[in-house]
């Protein structure tokens, strides 16, 4: 009797997400400067470290000085939306090899019985190199009882700030909540505090941004350095604005850019003096260095200048200058006049 084809082409694509548990720890990435940053360390042994590869190609990364556990001095530490600063002496925890340990014993804490550790194998698609994220989600679990088996995982997102405790600064990892709470980490003894009280430390000058020259900074699992020359600085209301942002994203809000972007087109098509009013407060409300993502890549925030400070701010944009310097004929960009 002839065999019958059984096999049905499915018509129907699936996939499934699978929550890979993990923890963050502070080192550098020597690219350049030290950036510092935080790796994310997975039970499944990947370590995300700039690269996200496996936990061999991150030993490499460590002996071949990508990931570093110190900085020389006179060399720069750049802390990404914070500061750049030159590093005038330092105390360091870790060698290369003990560090290693230490990464790998968090992955085994994780992980008791090793299983399912991630092997990596470059994935070619159309003859391109497809990466990727290995940037985790923070959170913070909430158990509606003792025994929850699965508590909720509130959201959370994080930026870097120094915390003064007597003559000594700590850059902590302050980290918002969904639920509107604020935890300042990578300290001995992590504590939580509300969004007022956060004020209150800034108010006081307790919770920066800038660092007086020679300044001892401590960063909790990693060491401690003497800051030498400040390259540049992020002014600490800036950050709120910033922390502020992060409440509205993760409580579902619209975030300044959005709302900016917003207040923008508004004016665009219908340019009063109440839409431009509108802007500058939507505007203004966005932090510094985020403003550059209110426009395209071209043109970035210049439309959005020229329309609240006049047109002369065309000057600013990096075209006009290029064509400017080059004797070419000067670009334009084209603004509704004010009703």
């Amino acid at each position: 009797m002839k065999a019958e084809n059984k096999y049905f082409p499915p018509a129907t694509k699936v996939y499934r997400n699978r929550i890979i548990e993990g923890v963050s720890i502070p080192a550098f990435i020597r690219n350049g400067y030290y950036h510092f940053t935080d790796l994310d360390v997975y039970e499944d042994g990947r370590v995300n470290c700039w690269n996200f590869e496996d936990f061999e190609h991150f030993k490499e990364d460590v002996y071949n000085d990508w990931v570093s556990l110190s900085i020389p001095e006179n060399e720069f530490i750049s802390i990404h939306g914070l500061g750049c600063w030159t590093v005038a002496n330092g105390s360091w925890i870790f060698d290369k090899d003990s560090f290693i340990e230490y990464v790998f014993s968090l992955i085994k804490e994780l992980n008791p019985e090793m299983e399912n550790i991630f092997k990596y194998r470059q994935k070619i698609v159309h003859g391109a190199r497809i990466g990727e994220s290995g940037t985790g989600n923070i959170y913070k679990p909430h158990s509606k009882h003792p025994r929850d088996p699965f508590p909720e995982k509130i959201k959370g997102d994080s930026v870097n700030l120094f915390y003064k405790l007597g003559e000594d600064y700590h850059l902590i990892k302050v980290t918002v909540f969904a639920d509107l709470t604020i935890n300042f980490g990578r300290l001995k003894k992590p504590f939580d505090l509300t969004f007022s009280e956060l004020k209150e430390l800034v108010d006081k000058k307790i919770v920066v941004t800038e660092l007086p020259q020679h300044a001892k900074v401590s960063i909790y699992g990693l060491g401690n350095l003497i800051i030498g020359e400040n390259q540049y600085v992020t002014d600490i209301h800036q950050k709120m604005l910033e922390i502020n942002d992060m409440l509205r994203t993760l409580k579902g809000e619209p975030d300044s850019i959005t709302t900016c972007i917003q207040a923008y087109q508004q004016y665009i098509e219908n340019p009063t003096a109440e839409n431009k009013e509108q802007l500058r407060i939507s505007y203004e409300d966005v932090p510094e260095h985020n403003q550059m993502y209110i426009g395209d890549m071209d043109t970035k925030d210049i439309p959005v200048r020229m329309i609240l400070y006049g047109e002369q701010e065309i000057e600013n944009w990096s075209h006009y200058r290029v064509a400017k310097q080059r004797g070419e004929k000067l670009p334009v960009i084209k603004i509704p006049k004010q009703k």
